[in-house]
Order: structure tokens, then C-alpha cells, then sequence
């Protein structure tokens, strides 16, 4: 209905929808080939930890920087997992859902 009112709006809004199209489309390919690669570089990671130990018979492969943030990383959150370990009480999160009758 508003073309029909206002034909000045066709000159712009047809190629506006366009490019805001094929922009969301470059856009998500370019974010599904660097999620891809992440995932690579983990699993990467991972296997070179699962393999090596860091010896000099079998050193690590990964890059130095990845391994201290992974494993800051992993301080951190074993620091938060350890001061959520209290025991839970009566009438708090953890108690059993009992079934309606």
C-alpha cells in the first residue's frame, strides 16, 4: 500500500532491499568460514594435547599463546566451579520436583 501512495518510495526501496540482502548473505558466509576455521583449530589443539605431552620426545605443536590463555582459561574456571560447591539445603536449588497428584 505504500507504493501505491508514494511512487518516489520504488526508486530506492527495491535496491536498498538488495544490498541489505546480499550484504546479510556475504556476511554470514564469511562468519561460517572463520567458525569453521575456530573449530579446526581447537580440534587441532585438542588432539595435539591428547598426543603430546610437551617433552622433548614429544613436544607440543600449538602455538605458545593459545596454550596459556587455554590454560588460564582453565584456572579461572575451576576457580568459580570450586566456590560453587556448597551443599545444598532444604528448599534450594538442587531439592527433587516432587509429581503433582
Amino acid at each position: 500500500m505504500a507504493f501505491n501512495y508514494h511512487r518516489e518510495l520504488q526508486a530506492w526501496v527495491v535496491p536498498l532491499l538488495l544490498v541489505g540482502f546480499f550484504a546479510y548473505l556475504m556476511s554470514h558466509s564469511l562468519l561460517s568460514v572463520f567458525e569453521v576455521t575456530a573449530d579446526a583449530m581447537f580440534l587441532c589443539f585438542a588432539i595435539d594435547m591428547e598426543t603430546n605431552d610437551g617433552t622433548a620426545e614429544k613436544p607440543y605443536f600449538v602455538d605458545q599463546e593459545l596454550l596459556t590463555f587455554v590454560s588460564q582459561s582453565n584456572k579461572l574456571t575451576e576457580g568459580r566451579n570450586h566456590r560453587n560447591t556448597r551443599p545444598f539445603q532444604d528448599n534450594e536449588d538442587g531439592t527433587e520436583l516432587q509429581p503433582m497428584v
